[in-house]
């Protein structure tokens, strides 16, 4: 394989990019609070040139990219939000912020984007047209930042054309591109359902409507039933997670809450297992005697990427990092994530970059207060990405 030029720029500055990404890994930001975060890529896109515009949906970040000759807009995005955990791994650069931390990979987004920018602005008098770099707050807690990014005009003036994201993946081997055509991720919501009764003492059960005997049944019928309405080869994901109720053995109580969340392949099909449910716990309560409250909250939409797209990253990923380590997975990711958001709005391709590795010790989940990955990956990753938007602009 043929030595590619962004790789080469990009290995050549492995360092820096290893100091930005353990800096923003030692100091994490929760959701619209990375004003730290957001105040180094700006700094840094402004070294580079750049048009930045700061203080998007609180603290969103956009470089642009003016190249002389004109053409389509491209745009990448990373997320820079850090959860509220406690990390435990022992290293140089662990979190000094107590609670929060860099568990999902967006300090190595952030840190890739941010020499993606270096090796587009290094490399424009090859290309043509406008890159757009977004740089989002709030990922990882809903209400999250795309929408609000979004509604404050990050896809236009100049208007999008398409756009690219990726998300680093412990399950993943180790430097290994990673994306499916169409649907690639699950749409999803939370739901918290209150289920009223009649509270009463345990020894006299004819006065009472119970509520504990509703959740039960609820509980137990609806796992059943809710998988029973999904076709077969189908993805459906329907758990309950919390369940509260009761101050003593001898008290039926007033009522009972239960929430969880219900995940499908499509919105549509998210709209009818919504349906669904909520006609189980009607039938329920009505069959008991009493009646209910239920609340649905949207998360993310499913992730659609563009098919041309696609095939247009992984030819820029073989480039990179030679086709055999490209691959396309068949089934949709459980996870989400709100680029869907944006990529409702324009074309784009979402994909993953592996991390994996377990004799380095880097085999660790997601939001696990022992994740971490090997920095070493960062120049292929931010490689891959200039690559994808250099084809793309070209084509």
């Amino acid at each position: 394989m043929e030595k590619n030029m962004y790789l080469e720029e990009a290995q050549k500055n492995r360092e820096r990019i290893r100091e930005i990404r353990r800096d923003f890994h030692k100091h994490p930001e929760i959701g619209f609070r990375e004003t730290r975060t957001a105040a180094k890529v700006a700094e840094y896109l402004e070294q580079l040139g750049l048009e930045v515009q700061t203080g998007i949906a609180k603290t969103g970040v956009v470089g642009i990219l003016h190249i002389s000759k004109e053409g389509k807009t491209a745009a990448l995005r990373a997320d820079m939000d850090a959860l509220p955990m406690q990390e435990e791994n022992d290293t140089a650069y662990a979190s000094i912020n107590p609670g929060v931390m860099h568990s999902c990979g967006h300090d190595g987004h952030t840190a890739m984007l941010m020499e993606t920018a270096r090796l587009l602005a290094n490399n424009k008098d090859h290309l043509k047209g406008k890159v757009k770099f977004i740089f989002q707050p709030c990922e990882d807690i809903i209400p999250s930042g795309a929408k609000p990014m979004i509604d404050a005009g990050v896809l236009e003036d100049p208007k999008v054309d398409g756009i690219f994201t990726v998300h680093l993946m412990s399950v993943f081997p180790e430097g290994t591109f990673w994306v499916k055509p169409g649907n690639s991720s699950i749409s999803g919501t939370d739901f918290k359902v209150v289920l009223k009764g009649k509270g009463g003492h345990v020894g006299s059960p004819h006065e009472v409507v119970d509520p504990i005997m509703m959740a039960g049944m609820l509980i137990t019928g609806s796992q059943t039933l809710m998988l029973k309405t999904t076709a077969p080869g189908k993805t459906m994901v329907f758990a309950f997670g919390t369940v509260h109720g009761g101050t003593a053995t001898n008290i039926v109580p007033a009522d009972v809450t239960l929430s969880g969340s219900i995940r499908t392949e499509t919105p549509e099909s998210l709209e009818t297992a919504i349906a669904d449910f909520e006609r189980m716990v009607k039938g329920i309560t009505m069959t008991a005697g009493g009646t209910y409250d239920l609340e649905i909250t949207l998360s993310n939409p499913s992730i659609y990427n563009d098919p041309d797209l696609v095939r247009l990253l992984k030819g820029a990923a073989g480039k990179v990092l030679g086709q055999e380590k490209v691959h396309e997975f068949t089934s949709v990711f459980p996870g989400g994530d709100d680029a869907a958001l944006f990529q409702q709005k324009v074309h784009g391709a979402y994909w993953y970059f592996g991390t994996g590795n377990k004799e380095k010790g880097f085999d660790k989940p997601h939001h696990n207060p022992f994740y971490d990955f090997d920095d070493d990956i960062l120049p292929l990753g931010a490689a891959v990405q200039a690559q994808g938007v250099t084809d793309f602009l070209l084509s």
